[in-house]
């Protein structure tokens, strides 16, 4: 996967949003699609320990590119050692701008805004995850 997949539904028309070069060059074909900080499209990259939390912007001609807009280590964050651990990042929950962080079988769970963690209780094997907040609304 080299691009994000756009369909306007206004104009009933598919587009395919270039992802930043570098990317790919790096051989990180895994990201994740975000809301950026402050709105717009943001995307989520991996390397090693870090996670880059990328921004779509438009220049006043529409032009877009991609910008950095900052780095988070997470191994110093939550006090791994980055030499010994694998880390991984099964999944995002965007309504809350919290990121899971899987590593050695334990799910740390990082809300991006307050740099606040936590530790989820137990073992869990590799794999990817859906979070959400609720199925459906009470009383409907």
């Amino acid at each position: 996967m080299d691009g994000i997949l756009e369909f306007d539904l206004e104009k009933q028309s598919l587009a395919v949003i270039q992802v930043p070069v570098h990317i790919l060059e790096e051989g990180q074909y895994m990201f994740l699609i975000m809301r950026a900080e402050g709105g717009g499209l943001g995307l989520l990259t991996q390397t090693d320990c870090s996670i880059q939390l990328w921004k779509m912007n438009t220049d006043c001609d529409g032009v877009a590119s991609w910008g950095l807009g900052r780095t988070i280590e997470l191994d110093k964050l939550l006090s791994l050692n980055s030499e010994e651990t694998d880390m991984l990042i099964p999944g995002l929950e965007e309504e809350n701008n919290v990121v899971f962080v899987w590593t050695d079988h334990i799910v740390f769970m990082v809300q991006l805004e307050s740099m606040k963690f936590k530790k989820l209780s137990g073992t869990y094997p590799l794999s990817h995850y859906h979070p959400f907040r609720s199925v459906y609304a009470a009383g409907l």
